[in-house]
């Protein structure tokens, strides 16, 4: 019911054990490390080296194709033994990585100076016979296609427009007389000018198949150098990936050393776990230091800065597969204080209750739990991330849920009249009169008004959860104003209690009485006189803090906004029953329409379109809805009942397989 109790664990460590340990609390992922910051420079230089081999050796994992996820984890973290592996590695493979290097980069040149030459495949003429005419000027160049024939025009008889091979490519060439001419009219068109290949000589046509010839030789050499890269993987991959893994976690450790106090010879290790899982950490971190080790623990309550509010202790929360799915929901509102009660289960509860209640229908939730059923089988791609946060478990309990309301409402892809027959049956057997469904929600306006008054019950129900939480939240903390004098505490649950007590004794046939009055005014005035009350009763001076006139008013505030509280709240509620009747008044829009088209030609065929098309809107549609108000019925219902301040969610040192931090 609350959240786990929690234990500060201080360390000294000796600096030969402190890569053992860290890497030890890493793969635990139990502890949450209390770090400093401190500035990248603070690294040593060994650290520094070993970051750098880190990266190198990674560029070779990369250039080798290998998968560091397939490297084991070594018993402990041997940093002269990795330096010499790595150095040793990188040279043994230089040789290897300037080849390719080389040859990528004769790749490019020639594939640059093939496709520059493809333009000019058909010039017969030398590029040098070309630079050296007297009398004419060359331009070379793109332009856009459509341009062309304006520019064919522009330049009738002063210049010749010779198409090379690619498309808006082209070279102009007039006497030199007229180059000023050529250059403002190719100008006006967008011509963008290129040079001639400086490097190439002779025949285009000619230069063409010989470049063509060394390309095919450099891809020789780059399958065959891919080859050899792929022996030496299969020959040293492992070991290679198992370096890697260790040079990560070295770098992750050395990271989290940075952020942790140290002498000459000693660093400070301090952070909260669990205490469930106290004894397991203390008696490895003594077995794997063999006692070279001091362990200190604190409980929260012994910590001044804990007492005072200025350091919050870290917030666990334990559960099942299915609450544990519903974690998110309360967390991305708020973190929950640590020793308050755990709502996740409520919320879980009371979401699959309102869910069920809105969206009551077999077929549809049967829908909703094969989905979920498909989530949790990772047979749908896309939505991986789902599965991991437990969606597809949501799915097939509100699925299975809404298949049970929808059950009791006689509903069935929303039609009403599929299960009753058996309805009929079960009914007489169980109550000795045969009825259509169990539960009538349409029809006339009394059903209508129980079914609404229904609603507003589990609304109270759920209303009163939130009240009793924060009560108890409140007396764990010592904060007995609030516990006992406010609108959410003991005074303003009694108000909202006795108000309904009143309410529902009046609906059953009874009257109000003269000390129902009383007992309605009497926290009003509580709530009213809550600050000189509360400095009486525990002798705080002045009575009055602000002055009288800000007591009157902030009184009168707290009035008329508590009455306001209780009544929206409680009426908001209403919305659960006004969404089950739309999701009914839907259904049945769905078989009229569907039964206006059965004496058309070929009507059953536009029926049974009708009805997917219309559950499947309902599903899509009115299921995203529901869920909308589900959530925000929790969020500004119950959620505001008792989260009045935030925790500190619990972010524990995880090492990965892999051998990156978090």
């Amino acid at each position: 019911m609350f959240t786990e109790r929690m234990r500060k664990l201080e360390l000294l460590v000796l600096k030969r054990d402190m890569d053992d340990v860290l890497r030890y609390l890493g793969f635990s992922g139990c502890v949450q490390l209390i770090t400093e910051n401190r500035s990248e420079k603070d690294l040593d230089p060994e650290e520094k080296g070993i970051v750098e081999l880190k990266i190198k050796v990674d560029s070779v994992s990369r250039f080798l194709g290998i998968d560091p996820a397939t490297g084991e984890a070594s018993g402990s973290i041997d940093r002269e033994q990795m330096v010499l592996e790595s150095e040793k590695l990188i040279d043994g493979l230089k040789d290897m990585l300037d080849e390719e290097s080389r040859l990528l980069q004769l790749k490019l040149s020639l594939r640059q100076t093939a496709d520059e030459l493809s333009a000019f495949a058909n010039l017969k003429v030398s590029f040098s016979e070309l630079e050296h005419l007297t009398y004419l000027t060359f331009r070379l160049g793109t332009v856009a296609e459509e341009k062309l024939a304006e520019l064919s025009l522009l330049l009738e008889k002063r210049a010749l427009i010779v198409r090379l091979n690619k498309p808006g490519f082209l070279m102009a060439i007039s006497p030199k007389k007229g180059r000023w001419a050529l250059d403002s009219e190719l100008k006006k068109v967008g011509f963008k000018e290129t040079s001639f290949p400086t490097e190439l000589k002779g025949v285009p046509s000619e230069v063409l198949p010989s470049v063509a010839r060394d390309l095919e030789s450099v891809e020789n050499a780059l399958r065959e150098l891919e080859q050899k890269k792929a022996e030496f993987r299969t020959r040293e991959g492992s070991r290679v990936a198992s370096l890697l893994h260790s040079l990560n976690l070295a770098v992750s450790i050395d990271t989290v050393k940075q952020g942790l106090a140290s002498t000459g010879s000693v660093n400070r290790v301090s952070g909260w776990v669990p205490r469930r899982r106290f004894t397991e950490v203390v008696e490895g971190l003594a077995e794997l230091t063999q006692g070279r080790i001091a362990i200190r623990a604190f409980e929260p309550e012994e910590l001044p800065d804990v007492k005072s509010g200025k350091t919050k202790v870290p917030v666990v929360i334990k559960h099942g597969p299915l609450t544990r799915s519903f974690e998110r929901m309360v967390f991305s509102y708020s973190v929950p204080l640590y020793g308050s009660i755990d709502p996740t289960p409520f919320v879980a509860a009371i979401f699959i209750v309102l869910f069920a209640i809105m969206f009551g229908d077999v077929g549809q939730g049967f829908v909703g739990l094969l989905l979920g059923l498909l989530i949790n089988s990772g047979k749908l791609r896309g939505f991986e991330s789902w599965r991991r946060k437990g969606f597809g478990l949501i799915f097939i309990v509100v699925g299975l849920a809404s298949m049970l309301t929808g059950f009791l409402y006689g509903s069935f892809f929303a039609n009403e009249e599929f299960f009753v027959p058996a309805t009929r049956f079960l009914t007489q057997h169980l109550f000795g009169t045969p009825m259509d469904r169990f539960i009538t929600i349409q029809g006339s306006s009394e059903r209508i008004l129980i079914f609404f008054g229904f609603t507003l019950g589990v609304g109270v129900i759920i209303n009163s959860i939130g009240l009793i939480i924060n009560f108890i939240n409140l007396v764990r903390q010592k904060k007995w104003e609030s516990a006992f004098l406010s609108k959410t505490g003991l005074t303003g649950a009694f108000f909202f209690w006795y108000v309904l007590s009143v309410a529902l004794r009046m609906i059953l046939g009874g009257r109000i009485m003269a000390f129902d009055f009383m007992l309605i005014a009497l926290p009003l005035l509580v709530l009213f006189f809550r600050e000189p009350l509360y400095h009486l009763l525990t002798g705080k001076r002045p009575l009055l803090k602000e002055g009288l006139f800000n007591f009157i008013m902030e009184g009168i505030v707290e009035i008329l906004e508590s009455v306001i509280y209780y009544i929206s709240n409680s009426v908001s509620f209403v919305r659960v029953a006004a969404f089950a009747l739309a999701h009914a008044v839907l259904s049945l829009i769905v078989f009229k329409m569907s039964d206006m088209l059965a004496a058309a030609p070929g009507g059953i065929i536009f029926q049974i379109f009708i009805i997917i098309i219309g559950n499947a809107i309902i599903i899509i549609l009115e299921g995203l809805i529901v869920t909308i108000q589900v959530v925000r019925l929790q969020y500004y219902e119950f959620f505001s009942k008792f989260f009045t301040e935030s925790g500190e969610e619990f972010h524990p040192f995880t090492l990965h397989s892999s051998g990156g931090s978090k």
